[in-house]
């Protein structure tokens, strides 16, 4: 008994050193494929918005769920009186950035879908 005992103690001690975020329940999206506009049918060029649309929003939610995640993990580290890994919050942040920078080439790769489209079909 005490030896299980010590084992659940060893096992809950490595647990909480090993930071949070690493297991992230963050949910990375993953983006469409770009379409061309100039070959694409009016149904295929909805399909392409609806699917932005889902990828754009679903990164918000990613944003915002790796930020909740880092500020839960600000706050553990104060309630446990232990310092902030700093290396975490970077990795945070670097994940941020690229998942904006994704966002933005997606907007502009469907603008420049639906630019072609208008331009091969007038009206």
């Amino acid at each position: 008994m005490m030896w299980k005992t010590l084992g659940l103690a060893v096992a809950l001690m490595t647990a909480s050193i090993v930071p949070a975020l690493a297991d992230s329940a963050c949910m990375e999206p993953i983006a469409p494929a770009a379409i061309d506009g100039g070959a694409a049918t009016k149904a295929q060029m909805t399909a392409a918005h609806a699917d932005v649309v889902t990828f754009l929003k679903q990164s918000d939610d990613y944003q915002v769920c790796l930020l909740r995640e880092l500020t839960e993990e600000k706050a553990a580290a104060v309630k446990a009186k232990k310092d902030f890994d700093a290396s975490i919050e970077a990795g945070v942040s670097a994940k941020v950035v690229a998942n904006q920078n994704l966002k933005e080439k997606v907007g502009g790769e469907y603008n420049a879908a639906v630019i072609a489209y208008k331009a091969k079909n007038p009206g």
